[in-house]
Formats: structure tokens, C-alpha cells, sequence
């Protein structure tokens, strides 16, 4: 069918944007196809289905299940998105139902949606697209949405390979896994007698089992702890219990720890609530990640950096933000053990307090909106390579059976076939386009043959 209303069956699903979030409108279209739902949207031809029609007030009106409303602050003030909210609500006093299925995708309060839609009741996209995906694949089941048999996932492939996104010749593929080269056999168990115990010292990578016992890869540094404690050696890899206790969690614990303590005798900072390990201010010269790249070339990002964002009132705020790695430790997943690392934003005001976490959220993704695979794994060697000074693998702590030792770059796979990501960037032509407020003056070099890693898809 190319466009025309044959059929008469309301069985799809219109998907309402603003070019802004493109992205995640043709994740959103992919995703619900691939789950047997037909889904409309105005930038993606799905081999095997239907066109964009051409006269779409009718589409709603006639062919349409239900409309998904992506609402952020761009689609909130854009023409098109407006008038296909309008209809789609005034459908739904028609026919008694609710025809409108809002997605907020930037965290909107009530205040910021005109009384037409303030009132109603919004799937969140905002804390993350697949805890929002599974709230609307509920919400689609329980008003039984038409759904197709058995092609969704078939036609989603035919999708993606008639794009001429397809290479043939290998890829190297990144993760963001770092390999556990060496890990200590053995865990110190440390009693104290009596009570009345002051607090473990945090300097100290433990993990407390409670105020007399306390696990460890290496002897506590306080000196009064070690005369008077009782300490024992247990294989935990042998020995997997130990009074009801899982070791690996305590192993995995330790490992965290111990890599929170290098990130802080390096010089970086931690969070008042503990959560987070962020680069400072002046930490590095000129608050810059100076590494070799994942091309070979030499090239720089920004460890700290600032924005300034304009407020209700007309005002202007300035907000920092610094990049901080969160450890994850997986000793068994992969048959060898691996930490995970994630790349997030901490943000703060100006003079280093931290933002009200409605705030942190909107401010972090207006900041990571247009980092990509390109910028978070560029993001992520640099800080890598920072904790291991450039080495191919870094070593902390000493204990009595041996160090913690970790590879200085993330593991890498091959792929036999590989995908022309720039076949597969989205082409914006709504009415109105965002400049970006980048973090950099430019996107050349700094005069010391460092290239900076800009904006782009790689």
C-alpha cells in the first residue's frame, strides 16, 4: 500500500515527534514493529508494510489505534506535533477513550504542557528508554492493541540491510569491559575482640560484615586496628561460603573499592553522598584527557567543563559537569573476570555544589544529548588511560597472595562484517533546528598537535 486508506481497520500506531528526537522515534518504530505492531512514522519505510500516508489527519482519524505523543521541549513548541496532539485528543472526547498515549521524553513537569495536556497521564522516557518501552508494551497489551503475526522481526532485518548500511569487511568492535588480568586468591578476614568499636577507616578497601568483622585483600594501614585484630587467610575461590557469607559479593565489593581508592589517590573527587568519583576542577591542565585515541592519532577531551543554561525567567545559570567512571565487577559472567565500566555526568553549580536531582537529570541529558558511541568511547580510553598513565595494564594494592591488576584498555572484539554508520544518521528537515552549545571553542587542534573529539557519528 502506498498511502491510500484502504482497509478502514484502525489498527496502527502513529508516532508523533519533533525532529529533535528523531532518535528515539525510530527506536521507538523498530521496537514496537519488531514486537508485531504496525507503527507509522513519517521518516521510516518498513519493507513489507505500509507508506506514510499521504493525507495523515485521515490516517489518524480512520487507521489509527492509537497516537504516541513524544513530548519534549521541542515538540512542545512546534506546529505539527501540536495540531496531531490536538486531533488525537479531540478523537479521544469523541470516542470516549484515551486515544492520546503521551511519552515524556525530557522529564516535563505539568507546567511546561498547555492545559490540554498537563492533566494527562505520561509514560516516562525520560529515566531511561527501555524502562519506558516496558511500561508502554504493558500499557499497549492491557487496551489489546492490534498486533500482526510473526513478521515484525523480519521486517525490522529487511529494514536495516536495504539501507546499504552493510559492510563487507571486518569491524573491530569496543566494549566497555576491562580485563581482571590478576585478582589476589585469597581474602583476609579481620576480627576484633570486645565492643565499643569505632568505625572501620574508609581509607581502607573493606567489606564490613559488621562491627567486629571486616574483609579485606590487604592489612588495614591504621596501625591500632592491626595490634589488636585477629586475622585469617580463606581461599575464597575454594571456600565459597564462610558463615553464610557469599564471597564472590565480597570479592566483587572489594574489587569497586579498590578501584575507587586509585581513582581518589590520583586526585579525583567523590560525591557527598558517596555515590559518585568525578574529576575536579584543575585536577589536569586545562581540565583536559590527553590520549591516543581508539584511531591511533592523538587527541583530547574535556574532563570538566561548563554550560550555561537559560532559565524560565530569562535568566542565565551556569552548570559543570565531570565526567565520572562507575565500576561494575563481573567475575563470573564472562568466564573470566571483567569490571564493566560506565561513563556518567556529575553535575554541579558553578562553585562545585551539587544540583537537586529533578534538575541533574534535565541538565545531564540537554549535556549528553549529542554524544555518541564516537564521544563516550573516545570519553572512556581517555579516562582509562589516565588511571593506568598511558601503561597496558595498572596495578593496585599488594596484599598477602598478590595485586589486583587490570588491562589499560577496554576489550576489544572482531565482527566479520561491519555497518556504514553514516548510512544510517538520521537527515533532520523540520522548520527548525538547534545549534548545539558544544563544549569546545573549536574543533581543531590546541596548538600542541592534540586534535580534540568533536560532535560527530563515527
Amino acid at each position: 500500500m502506498t498511502g491510500n486508506m484502504s482497509g478502514g481497520q484502525r489498527d496502527h500506531l502513529f508516532i508523533s515527534y519533533a525532529s529533535e528526537d528523531y532518535e528515539l522515534a525510530e527506536w521507538l518504530t523498530l521496537k514496537l514493529t519488531a514486537e508485531g505492531y504496525r507503527v507509522w512514522c513519517d521518516k521510516i519505510q518498513l519493507l513489507g508494510g505500509e507508506s506514510y500516508p499521504r493525507d495523515i489527519d485521515r490516517a489518524i482519524k480512520e487507521r489509527t489505534f492509537r497516537l504516541l505523543a513524544l513530548l519534549s521541549r521541542h515538540s512542545i513548541r512546534k506546529p505539527n506535533p501540536l495540531k496531531e496532539r490536538t486531533l488525537a485528543l479531540n478523537i479521544g472526547k469523541e470516542r470516549a477513550l484515551d486515544f492520546l498515549m503521551p511519552l515524556n521524553v525530557d522529564g516535563l513537569s505539568p507546567t511546561q504542557l498547555d492545559w490540554m495536556t498537563s492533566d494527562l497521564t505520561f509514560i516516562p522516557f525520560h529515566e531511561g528508554w527501555a524502562s519506558g518501552f516496558a511500561q508502554l508494551l504493558k500499557k499497549l497489551d492491557s487496551i489489546d492493541a492490534p498486533q500482526r503475526r510473526g513478521d515484525g522481526r523480519e521486517t525490522v532485518c529487511q529494514w536495516f540491510t536495504a539501507r546499504d548500511s552493510a559492510l563487507e569487511k571486518p569491524e573491530r568492535l569496543w566494549t566497555n569491559l576491562l580485563e581482571i588480568r590478576e585478582l589476589p586468591s585469597t581474602l583476609l578476614r579481620v576480627s576484633r575482640p570486645g565492643d565499643g568499636f569505632r568505625p572501620w577507616p574508609d581509607a581502607w578497601p573493606h567489606y564490613e560484615q559488621d562491627a567486629a568483622v571486616a574483609w579485606a585483600f590487604e592489612y588495614p594501614a591504621d596501625a591500632p586496628i592491626a595490634a589488636s585484630a585477629r586475622m585469617m587467610q580463606v581461599d575464597w575461590e575454594s571456600d565459597r561460603w564462610h558463615g553464610g557469607l557469599r564471597l564472590i559479593d565480597v570479592v566483587t565489593h572489594l574489587v569497586r573499592r579498590h578501584l575507587v581508592r586509585h581513582c581518589l589517590a590520583k586526585g579525583m573527587s567523590i560525591s557527598h553522598d558517596g555515590q559518585d568519583v568525578y574529576f575536579p576542577p584543575r585536577l589536569l591542565p586545562g581540565d583536559r584527557l590527553r590520549f591516543t585515541g581508539y584511531d591511533g592519532r592523538k587527541t583530547w577531551v574535556q574532563a570538566v567543563g561548563e554550560r550555561t543554561f537559560r532559565l524560565g525567567s530569562g535568566r542565565r545559570e551556569k552548570s559543570r559537569y565531570h565526567l565520572s567512571p562507575v565500576f561494575r565487577p563481573m567475575l563470573r559472567a564472562f568466564g573470566s573476570p571483567v569490571v564493566q565500566i560506565q561513563l556518567r555526568v556529575h553535575l554541579t553549580d558553578s562553585q562545585g555544589a551539587p544540583l537537586d536531582p529533578a534538575r541533574a537529570i534535565r541538565r545531564r541529558k540537554s549535556i549528553c544529548k549529542d554524544w555518541w558511541n564516537h564521544e563516550w568511547l573516545s570519553r572512556l580510553i581517555g579516562v582509562l588511560s589516565w588511571l593506568a598513565e598511558g601503561s597496558e595494564s595498572f596495578k593496585i594494592g599488594a596484599g598477602p597472595s598478590g595485586a589486583l591488576v587490570l588491562a589499560g584498555t577496554p576489550i576489544r572484539l572482531s565482527a566479520p562484517a561491519g555497518i556504514d554508520e553514516s548510512a544510517l544518521a538520521p537527515v533532520h528537515v523540520d522548520e527548525e533546528q538547534e545549534i548545539p552549545d558544544h563544549d569546545f571553542e573549536d574543533d581543531g587542534d590546541d596548538g600542541n598537535g592534540w586534535k580534540e573529539h568533536g560532535s560527530g557519528r563515527e
